[in-house]
């Protein structure tokens, strides 16, 4: 078997690559190691995408329903600091997009089904460091011959491992729990995120829902020591509820995970290459993680379709370098970002806690800082 490019991995970003290639008249292959079956609708899991990340789905034919948030509200749950962040900051309608992350990922599989390889996975590469054309073997001993290997199988990629990439990793030593509630005020497409002794908890609304919101709430582990979660939550969402003036209710389960980061030392060897998670993770506080992976997506999607379309080996050592050094960056500075508010905020000090407070207020009113930062996040800003 032939393919100009082997996606291991089928999720959400894998799928976006494969259907945008096809677009452009580069035809891939992409190895699942799930089953060949949908996620049931709906669900308690959500993604929050930036105007780029929506854009560019759109721009492949995929329009998944949407919640819109127009203004986000930062706020010190231990002091009076605050920060509001709007659409009209930088003259857009909205900030940011709230997706079901089921619903997306069916989208995405369906489009892509027949492209897709069910129930195996990468076993070995042979090749993949010289400039000749790769063989990938799968489990079951399907052999695929191929000219780049994209590594989009999430944080524990096996093609990671089997290149064995160096790298970076850091255990936050706290769980994030999300979960439904119902909200009783109209919340007019604003999302909240609160950091405080309780953890930092963040509110944003549903798609097709006006009262439905989701929750991400992230707690340091020695907070919940040998205390039951659902007890957690139904002792401490009062807190929240108090900070933002809302009454809320519980209404799915409580799904809870660890929280980590890490970063390799090199996006690429040879021709394979990581993009999305297999290359990098951040904390979920700010809900950039998959609209980074996006943006590896994007710029990877663009070096290669200019690579074919100009005549030229799509796997030449140059172009997968371009990819690596327009993200490698970019990606680094977030994750660092993420690392400072969760420690800064995560701190207790009274003099630390004066400083946020005032910085908050400060920021806040700077316009010209706040559109900067919002333009970042939002994907408008493009290297």
């Amino acid at each position: 078997m032939d393919t100009p490019i082997t996606i291991s991995g089928g999720g959400i970003i894998g799928n976006y690559i494969s259907l945008r290639l096809k677009k452009n008249n580069i035809n891939s292959i992409i190895v699942e190691k799930s089953e060949d079956s949908e996620l049931p609708p709906g669900g308690i899991r959500t993604l929050t995408l930036n105007q780029q990340s929506l854009s560019m789905l759109q721009n492949v034919g995929i329009d998944p329903e949407t919640a819109l948030i127009s203004k986000i509200t930062v706020s010190d749950g231990e002091g009076t600091g605050r920060i509001q962040f709007s659409a009209e900051d930088i003259e857009e309608k909205n900030l940011s997009y709230v997706v079901m992350f089921n619903d997306l990922a069916n989208m995405l599989m369906k489009a892509q089904k027949e492209n897709t390889i069910f129930s195996n996975e990468v076993q070995s590469i042979q090749n993949f460091d010289n400039e000749i054309d790769s063989e990938v073997i799968l489990k079951d001993g399907i052999s695929i011959r191929t000219k780049i290997i994209a590594g989009c199988d999430g944080r524990n990629s096996n093609v990671a491992k089997i290149a064995a990439l160096p790298g970076s990793f850091n255990e936050y030593k706290q769980t994030a729990l999300t979960f439904v509630v119902s909200v009783q005020e109209n919340t007019n497409e604003n999302a909240y995120q609160v950091f405080s002794e309780k953890g930092i908890f963040a509110l944003m609304p549903m798609p097709n829902n006006n009262n439905k919101h989701t929750v991400v709430w992230s707690i340091n582990d020695s907070e919940i020591k040998d205390t039951d979660i659902n007890d957690y939550v139904d002792n401490y969402l009062s807190y929240f509820e108090s900070k933002l003036n809302l009454n809320m209710s519980v209404e799915s389960k409580i799904l809870n995970f660890k929280l980590s980061n890490h970063h390799l030392d090199k996006y690429i060897n040879g021709s394979l290459v990581l993009i999305g998670d297999a290359a990098h993770s951040i904390h979920p506080l700010a809900g950039q993680g998959i609209n980074l992976g996006f943006a590896d997506a994007d710029i990877f999607c663009e070096e290669v379709i200019n690579a074919y379309n100009k005549g030229f080996s799509i796997n030449e050592k140059a172009l997968l370098k371009r990819y690596e050094i327009r993200r490698k960056g970019m990606n680094l500075i977030m994750l660092k970002s993420m690392d400072f508010f969760v420690n800064f905020f995560n701190n207790e000090n009274l003099y630390l806690r004066i400083l946020r407070n005032w910085g908050l207020t400060t920021f806040n009113k700077s316009r010209f800082i706040k559109a900067f930062f919002i333009k970042h996040a939002s994907g408008l800003n493009k290297i």
